[in-house]
């Protein structure tokens, strides 16, 4: 099989892959892959050019909700706290997922807690994923690094934090070594770490370095010889190296511990594909 002759593997089985195991990897769009644009503008002034879009009942909810922030004296925590996190939730219910991450950070801000600047920064990153507005994008991969950035800042050394950061940096931002070069020292400084090791392993097949992946990937099952998501990548890598035979094993064996009809079904059509294949 010559390299890239199965179009899916390269390119559409990742995605395949994200939405059975976590969705780890940054893959927007292809329209936001690079976010800084000219048009990017601030979350104030989008948030006020999607209020004045909304029905009428519900900007009009939304505006006593904006005056009653307003009113909240400064360091009155114990009052904004609660307004922040229903601004929040009236955002995610309207399904617009860049604003509820951003009053999400705020509210981070005002009551800093570990969980809640992680929780931030996962949000502008799915927003970001989901292909939110290109006129908030930039700001979505800004505020997804100020999170987990301020996380560590703030509590410490945290190694999933740090892998994060590093594959927002490294797939969305315009300082990708920044973000590899972080993975890297993380991969020296714990080499059995295998969030780590999965994160390298999915980078490097992004960056067609199949061989590179498998040798990552094989650390990692050596580690933990049931990691669905290291067969599965590990499989792209092996498809991709026109390793046919050991593809369709481990796409096989990942099948079977994942137990989920729909990705059965996506696996099934990648091995008859393999199978019908020359090498």
């Amino acid at each position: 099989m010559r390299k890239g002759q199965i179009a899916i593997v390269a390119g559409g089985l990742v995605l395949v892959g994200l939405l059975y195991f976590a969705g780890k990897t940054v893959l927007p769009k292809k329209e936001h892959s690079i976010t800084h644009t000219t048009e990017s503008i601030s979350f104030e002034q989008y948030e006020q050019l999607r209020t004045e879009q909304l029905p009428e009942a519900e900007k009009s909810a939304y505006t006593q909700l904006q005056q009653q922030l307003k009113a909240v004296a400064d360091g009155d925590t114990a009052t904004l706290r609660p307004l922040l996190q229903q601004a929040s939730g009236f955002w995610h219910k309207v399904g617009n997922e860049p604003l509820s991450a951003y009053y999400m950070y705020r509210l981070a801000q005002v009551a800093p807690e570990k969980h809640a600047y992680i929780h931030a920064g996962d949000d502008f990153v799915n927003a970001f994923k989901s292909g939110a507005d290109s006129i908030i994008s930039n700001n979505l991969i800004t505020f997804a690094l100020r999170s987990y950035e301020e996380a560590l800042q703030k509590f410490g050394d945290d190694v999933e934090v740090k892998i994060k950061l590093a594959e927002v940096y490294v797939q969305g931002s315009p300082e990708p070594m920044k973000g590899i070069e972080m993975l890297r020292k993380l991969s020296d400084s714990l080499p059995d770490n295998v969030p780590a090791l999965l994160a390298l392993g999915r980078l490097s097949i992004q960056s067609g370095q199949y061989d590179k992946a498998k040798e990552r990937l094989r650390k990692v099952l050596l580690l933990e010889p049931e990691n669905t998501e290291a067969m599965y990548f590990m499989a792209i890598s092996e498809a991709q190296l026109g390793n046919n035979q050991e593809a369709i094993r481990f796409f096989e064996m990942c099948k079977l511990l994942v137990k989920n009809e729909e990705f059965s079904k996506e696996i099934d059509v990648i091995v008859n594909d393999l199978k019908n294949k020359k090498n």
